[in-house]
């Protein structure tokens, strides 16, 4: 045998073994015996195993409670790991938390009054992830279904051969109706036909409606026997047990309602005869198969209809005591989607009339076809831009789909640090064939998040903080909610207010119907944007400058995009301003990072200095002693080192205890407000840390900018300007740059080159 064989041999013992540990086909009483051992999960409709598959993969607990959760707590919500699993092609969803808590919250109370009655409506501009947060939610389901907890089971109608077997005359007595009388293999007639080879088999039915196979029992005996293998697994009495309505319902289609009659008629109400003919089936949900999972799309098209079936082999080959009934096959998104989740793509971009039945379709749960109405167990999802949405609430009908509808808004990310992470594969995509220098998608990102914040309404906060709203800038306000300095502009004591008021100012335009992150640059623009640049065939490198350059490109076409009509308002939808401010934020971070590559400043050094001179100057305020470390011993606050200190942060030398007085009052300012945060100076004193490096910085200018030149000359004639030891320190900035930041020599040169061209219109604008 050779290796090809040996591996055709494992494979087909591997799927062998998983196809009997998954048990994926089974006969009626085997089914019984798992639904003894686990009712609850067997008897789920589809809101409820949705929930549960939110609930399967676990979620990253917040610091609060998250049923306590309010506007002021909208920045500390759960996320559902299912999310971070993503789609089908594994991209996970990025943010979106109180989209995801909104929906679990809906299921929920689809699982407390026991149906389905209302359509999911994701709505929100375009591009920011609304059907992928559908897909994510499929993608989870498929993943829960390939579980123990999350199997999942439909049944199938078997039929042996020779269908000219019927069944005796004799009252009481019941023949083979179907199967061969001429059949011995040495099976028990008792046993089930569900293990029988095709070869045997004469005809197999299938469910289309992929209806629970408990389905099966008759009313009441189904309540009943639920009830009393709930109460087993419960240790409760069986009058106890509360069963949820759906299963107590007469679940199954007409076709197999109408099987199951005439075959219990045939064996004279021996049911146990009929359950012979079932075969159970577990089935995996799947979006690309349309097994539970299914999506219709903005078309003129039924969704669900049904024709007759009359040359189907399975049809003709039916016992004579099912010929009397009119075989029809149900087809049809919905169909396809019953025991799951079913998505109306941009649903509003159908006409009115095409999507009327759903008031009464998903209120009732029920489908209306030609022959029958239909019970159904399907979770609507429904998506639409805002455009629509606004269109169609002008239009009388809204009022009645309003009450069928759940909806829920799905804007544009706002924090920096998650919209990158949105483009992380594209990241990758483009590195294979180009470089991405630092901060360069960091920097697009930044100006995304810019334009789709809006200016926070005032009249919406208490009085006391009407003033410090009115002044927060759009950068500023970005920075917040990132969590990242906010800049020089503002007071400490602002900026210390703000921090404290960020989930407030979050929250403040939640359930509005011009709610921040309706408008602005999408992900998708965002993303064309950036393989523009990198498909430009001048750059070497996607640096923050090419960024800049193809972002002032996109200004000059304002017809195109709906963000850049706005009219500016106190800086706010200004797009050209925004670039100045990612300009200004890029610089800034470019030149401490090339401090740090010249070995000019130790890493942390500016934080040790800050941290060093605060507790000596609450040690002298506190008229404590300092524990020194290296001689162990504890000594007297040094005057010297709060002198030294005091002098650059401007400190008038007459009475410097007023000034270490107050630090002691921010700390425990901050302190109070933040009861449970760790005590951070560079946080509490960010504008003395900020001053103490302006001032080094002034003190070694001269010789950061020959640096910078030296780096710029480096490898042309202009580098014979230079010393040798000039030279040497270039290079190892160059190096620096490299391996501690990332940069190429491409992407350091354009950026030293940006930077000191930054510093001398600074300095220009300051005479």
């Amino acid at each position: 045998m050779n290796s090809k064989d040996h591996m055709i041999k494992d494979l087909s013992q591997d799927v062998k073994r998983i196809f009997k540990e998954r048990q994926s086909l089974l006969s009626f009483d085997q089914f019984m015996d798992l639904v003894k051992n686990k009712p609850r999960l067997l008897m789920r409709n589809s809101a409820e195993y949705v929930r549960d598959s939110f609930k399967h993969f676990g979620e990253v607990k917040s610091a609060k409670d998250s049923e306590s959760k309010s506007i002021e707590q909208i920045d500390d919500l759960p996320r559902f790991k299912l999310f971070d699993i993503g789609t089908e092609k594994g991209v996970p969803i990025v943010g979106g938390e109180m989209v995801q808590l909104d929906i679990f919250r809906i299921l929920q109370a689809f699982v407390r009054q026991g149906v389905a009655n209302k359509v999911i409506f994701l709505h929100g501009p375009n591009g920011s992830a609304k059907s992928s947060t559908i897909e994510a939610i499929a993608h989870g389901m498929q993943k829960y279904s390939e579980t123990d907890e999350g199997a999942v089971y439909r049944f199938n109608w078997i039929f042996p051969v020779d269908k000219g077997a019927t069944p005796r005359a004799v009252s009481g007595e019941s023949g083979p109706i179907g199967f061969a009388a001429r059949y011995d293999d040495g099976r028990n007639r008792d046993e089930s036909y569900a293990f029988l080879d095709d070869s045997q088999i004469s005809s197999k039915l299938q469910s289309e409606f992929k209806e629970n196979p408990l389905f099966l029992i008759p009313m009441p005996f189904r309540e009943s026997v639920l009830r009393r293998f709930v109460a087993e697994q419960e240790g409760i009495s069986p009058d106890a047990v509360e069963l949820p309505p759906h299963i107590l319902l007469s679940g199954l289609s007409k076709r197999n309602q109408l099987i199951f009659e005439n075959l219990l008629a045939a064996y004279d109400g021996e049911v146990e005869k009929v359950y012979r003919h079932i075969q159970v089936e577990r089935f995996f949900y799947s979006r690309q198969y349309r097994i539970g999972i299914s999506t219709v799309e903005p078309q003129m098209s039924m969704d669900a209809t049904e024709k007759q079936l009359t040359m189907d082999r399975n049809i003709s080959n039916l016992p004579a005591v099912l010929h009397n009934i009119r075989f029809t096959e149900s087809i049809g998104e919905i169909v396809e989607a019953n025991r799951g989740i079913l998505e109306f793509s941009d649903l509003l971009k159908r006409p009115l009339e095409a999507f009327k039945y759903l008031l009464t379709t998903v209120e009732r749960a029920t489908l209306g076809l030609p022959s029958a109405t239909q019970n159904l167990d399907v979770v609507f999802f429904a998506t639409a831009n805002e455009k629509h949405l606004d269109a169609f609430k002008t239009l009388p009908d809204f009022s009645s789909f309003r009450g069928r509808f759940e909806l829920v808004t799905v804007p544009y990310l706002l924090k920096v640090s998650e919209e990158i992470k949105i483009y992380q594969k594209d990241v990758a995509a483009i590195s294979k064939s180009k470089k991405i220098a630092p901060h360069a998608v960091e920097a697009l990102c930044l100006w995304a998040v810019l334009t789709r914040l809006k200016h926070p309404d005032p009249e919406m906060f208490p009085n006391e903080l009407r003033g410090v709203i009115n002044r927060l800038e759009p950068f500023a306000k970005a920075m917040l909610y990132d969590h990242r300095p906010l800049g020089e502009a503002y007071v400490a004591a602002d900026q210390i207010l703000l921090r404290q008021i960020r989930s407030l100012i979050l929250g403040e335009s939640v359930g509005n119907v011009i709610y921040e992150g309706r408008f602005g640059a999408s992900p998708r623009e965002v993303r064309a944007l950036l393989y523009r640049v990198a498909e430009e065939s001048s750059n070497k490198t996607v640096t923050p400058m090419a960024i800049f350059s193809e972002l002032e490109r996109l200004l000059k076409d304002r017809s195109v995009y709906d963000f850049l009509q706005f009219e500016s308002r106190n800086k706010y939808h200004d797009a050209a301003y925004f670039i100045r401010n990612v300009r200004d934020w890029f610089a800034n971070t470019f030149e401490d990072e090339v401090l740090g590559a010249m070995n000019l400043v130790e890493e942390g050094q500016y934080d040790q200095l800050l941290a060093r001179y605060v507790e000596h100057a609450v040690a002298f305020v506190k008229k404590e002693k300092i524990f020194n470390r290296k001689t162990e011993g504890s000594e007297s606050p040094s005057e010297m080192l709060m002198k030294d200190v005091e002098t650059i942060l401007g400190v008038a030398s007459g009475d410097p205890g007023r000034f270490r007085e107050s630090l002691l009052a921010r700390i425990a300012g901050y302190k109070i407000d933040n009861p449970k945060a760790k005590i951070d100076y560079s946080v509490i004193f960010f504008d003395h840390l900020q001053m103490i490096k302006d001032h080094y910085y002034q003190e070694k200018s001269r010789l950061i900018e020959a640096n910078l030149k030296a780096v710029l000359a480096l490898g042309t004639d202009n580098e014979r300007q230079f010393s040798e030891k000039q030279i040497v320190a270039a290079r190892s900035t160059l190096t620096e740059l490299g391996s501690r930041y990332g940069y190429d020599e491409t992407s350091a040169r354009e950026c030293v080159k940006f930077l000191m061209m930054a510093k001398e219109f600074k300095s220009s604008s300051a005479k």
